[in-house]
């Protein structure tokens, strides 16, 4: 990187001359950096903010080709994709709460992080990547989107959760990263997930996720977050992705309280039940806010259709497979996720990705999800769909043309 290093010296040097427009930008982006160091108390210096943002009114004034400006972006793409900060870990053999009072053995497979060419990823997905961060405050806390990026299976969000004195709303460690991923905690009295679509509408998208919290960047105030996504039906073009915030009037842990035990009461019974009522009075109190996430639409899919022999889809960013075609499964089987036991991506250089293998408890991936006959998979990487020469699923090989 030492060239783009030197061009941004050599940008930073000049005296440039900007616009109104250009100017105004500044300004708002120092604004929500502003926002953020009052939110979440972090010391920065605002010589080098107006660095930063100095350079990118150059950029914008001179034309400087869109590697210098991808290089802006390092942190982003490193923290969707890359492994300058996230740890690789080999098999896990631990134990987990029975909930009968014993410990059960279980084996967490292994899963490897990779570097990111920056340039490339600028090149592959920058166009789809949102322009500006979106900075919400949630009661102490404050949430900020850094990055997002989707295509019709799945999503990748990077983004921080800060809060004075300590982030409480998620539980975040290594087991949570080598497993499910943060937890939501129950001492909070909000919750905030992705979707497409008003919730209760029989046509909403949701998105499944699996968060990874970056425990060597992340401080207790400030957590840096990957959210790998992937969506419960394939995304149409068109659709948006929303942000959803659900504001509750108490900590969870307290409106757990409230909900009563319903078995083997009837809907009348329970209606009379003082605790129901104080618990349905406090869900009418609930508030919910939803904002647009990215209008950069989604990043191009690659069909591979080998007819009753194989069907599957994939981008730069994840892939999904038709379970029902090619692999000899019932239609109960197809959507059982746990019936896909290999994934590999061959590429043209003799080199290869194996994104899952469960005999080899290998699982290089951000998450899995079933829907349907579909099995989707979100990389824990980015792929340069053009140097695929075929994937191979289970036994089935996929041939690239």
């Amino acid at each position: 990187m030492g060239g783009t290093e030197k061009r941004m010296n050599d940008i930073l040097s000049q005296d440039v001359q900007i616009s109104d427009v250009v100017e105004q930008r500044m300004k708002d982006t120092y604004e929500i950096l502003r926002r953020r160091q009052e939110i979440t108390g972090k010391e920065r210096s605002c010589t080098k903010r107006l660095r930063v943002a100095a350079a990118v009114a150059a950029i914008v004034c001179l034309g400087v080709p869109s590697a210098v400006y991808a290089s802006m972006k390092a942190g982003l793409f490193d923290g969707m994709f890359g492994n300058a900060t996230k740890k690789s870990w080999d098999v896990i053999h631990t134990e987990m709460d029975n909930s009968k009072g014993g410990k059960t053995a279980i084996d967490l497979p292994s899963r490897e992080f990779v570097p990111v060419d920056e340039e490339k990823a600028e090149e592959q997905i920058g166009q789809w990547v949102m322009d500006e961060p979106i900075v919400k405050q949630i009661g102490e806390h404050v949430l900020t989107i850094e990055s997002f990026v989707y295509d019709s299976s799945g999503a990748v969000m990077y983004y921080t959760l800060g809060r004075k004195g300590g982030v409480t709303a998620l539980k975040a460690d290594e087991s949570t990263n080598a497993a499910k991923g943060a937890m939501f905690t129950d001492a909070v009295d909000f919750f905030f997930s992705v979707q497409c679509g008003m919730t209760g509408d029989k046509d909403t998208i949701f998105a499944g996720d699996n968060t990874y919290v970056d425990l060597e960047k992340s401080t207790d105030e400030l957590f840096y977050c990957t959210s790998y996504m992937l969506w419960s039906d394939d995304m149409k073009e068109g659709d948006i992705p929303q942000l959803v915030i659900t504001k509750y009037p108490d900590i969870l842990s307290e409106l757990y309280k409230l909900q009563p035990d319903l078995t083997g009461m009837t809907k009348e019974e329970a209606a009379d039940e003082t605790l129901w009522k104080e618990y349905q009075e406090a869900m009418d109190k609930v508030q919910t806010e939803a904002v647009d996430i990215s209008d950069k639409g989604q990043i191009p899919v690659r069909e591979i259709d080998l007819g009753e022999q194989g069907h599957l889809v994939y981008s730069p960013i994840a892939v999904r497979v038709d379970m029902s075609k090619g692999f000899g499964l019932s239609d109960v089987e197809a959507q059982d996720p746990g019936n896909m036991k290999y994934m590999e991506i061959k590429f043209k250089d003799g080199s290869s990705y194996v994104v899952s293998d469960s005999e080899n408890m290998i699982e290089n991936n951000g998450y899995i999800l079933g829907a349907g006959e579909w099995y989707k998979t979100v990389f824990n990487r980015l792929i340069d769909t053009d140097e695929i020469a075929e994937i191979i699923v289970n036994d089935v090989v996929f041939p690239v043309e």
